[in-house]
């Protein structure tokens, strides 16, 4: 098997991010019940560190995943926001045109970030770390962040032996080389940071499978849906079965 280069791999998520090559449509309808009150509980976690972005020189790993993460209360002193593709930065300096703070966007490789040393307050991303080259982001992430600076990532998981099939028998919903992260990315993340973490869906996922079945695409505040929310919450606080969770939030500082 040949192995690719970064360069090649980077080429890669360039061009499925530019050409829009991703068909998530399969996914949505479950999402739309497995996710419903899993949802819910991610806005408030977020709402909370998000106190943090206040009056702080903030760096995005992506272009406008923000807009769906600031509320009406988020003021960074500044936003800085990079992306490999020059489509997603297009559309992140779209959504930064009306704001009451400044937004700078950058075309840049996630790897090797060209910012100087301790630049930044905070940095943060959803459903980045994944596209990544974890060791090297993160050392480098490391280096912009001021003393004390903070992280804050929303990512996949693929540690569920269930979660690991679906995703073999459904490429087209993801990048050829991503990968959703598994315990070895958090140790190397742990060598940079001290860092907490939420964990979601498991429980939600079949609830919410059964749920589609029954409510078709439609009602997805009922009992089902909830009963599998309840479940998640309940043995997410059990580390050892955090490899059965689909996603994870991850928030810490750094050494």
């Amino acid at each position: 098997m040949t192995t690719k280069t970064r360069e090649e791999i980077n080429q890669t998520e360039k061009d499925y991010w530019n050409e829009g090559k991703l068909d998530r449509s399969k996914i949505k309808k479950l999402r739309r019940h497995a996710f419903f009150y899993s949802y819910k509980r991610e806005r408030k976690i977020i709402n909370k560190l998000l106190k943090d972005f206040n009056n702080k020189d903030v760096l995005e790993i992506g272009s406008y995943e923000w807009t769906f993460w600031f509320n009406k209360d988020t003021k960074p002193k500044s936003l800085t926001c990079i992306n490999i593709s020059e489509k997603e930065l297009e559309n992140g300096k779209q959504h930064a045109e009306k704001q009451s703070f400044p937004v700078n966007h950058y075309l840049m490789d996630a790897n090797n970030l060209s910012f100087e040393d301790q630049s930044f307050d905070i940095v943060f991303g959803g459903a980045i770390l994944h596209h990544l080259d974890i060791e090297k982001t993160i050392g480098h992430i490391h280096r912009v962040l001021k003393p004390g600076g903070k992280i804050i990532f929303i990512e996949p998981l693929n540690m569920n032996p269930l979660y690991k099939i679906y995703r073999k028998l459904n490429p087209q919903e993801r990048t050829p080389d991503e990968h959703a992260l598994v315990f070895k990315d958090f140790k190397i993340i742990r060598n940079k940071f001290t860092f907490d973490h939420y964990f979601f869906d498991f429980f939600s996922v079949a609830f919410g499978f059964i749920s589609l079945k029954i409510f078709g695409d439609k009602n997805y505040d009922n009992w089902i849906n909830k009963l599998g929310y309840n479940l998640d919450v309940f043995f997410s606080k059990i580390p050892f079965l955090h490899p059965l969770f689909a996603r994870v939030i991850i928030f810490g500082s750094k050494k």
